[in-house]
Formats: C-alpha cells, sequence, structure tokens
C-alpha cells in the first residue's frame, strides 16, 4: 500500500543569501530527503500531513516577514 504524499516546505540556509523558504508542494519522502542536500549551506524539509495545513504554515511565513520564494 502506498504512503500518501505529504506537502513540503523547504528551509534553506545560504551563508550569502540567509535563510528563506521555499514552497515544495507535494512530494514522496525520498524525494524530499534528496531536497537536503546540497554543496552550499543546508536544506532542512518540514512535512505537512494536508494541504491546509501547508498553507496556512506559508501564509504564516509570509505575515511573520520571512523570505519565501515564489
Amino acid at each position: 500500500m502506498k504512503r500518501a504524499r505529504r506537502f513540503w516546505i523547504k528551509e534553506r540556509h545560504n551563508p550569502q543569501l540567509g535563510i528563506y523558504f521555499v514552497p515544495c508542494g507535494q512530494m514522496s519522502e525520498a524525494v524530499a530527503r534528496r531536497a537536503t542536500l546540497t554543496l552550499y549551506g543546508e536544506n532542512f524539509m518540514h512535512p505537512f500531513a494536508t494541504e491546509a495545513a501547508y498553507n496556512e504554515r506559508l501564509a504564516e511565513l509570509r505575515k511573520g516577514n520571512h523570505r519565501v520564494i515564489p
């Protein structure tokens, strides 16, 4: 039985650009794990079980003056 795909937000720590967030949408755990790999800086993936929780968190980040790329 396949597991339901979660919604993900990537938290990117770039030494030159600072911290910002990238909405990644719905993806599998394996793809999300690969998204943490980077040659420069660090990536942290935050999972959300529902699209509503995902959209709510994006709205909170934008309200809190965090950079959300697109």
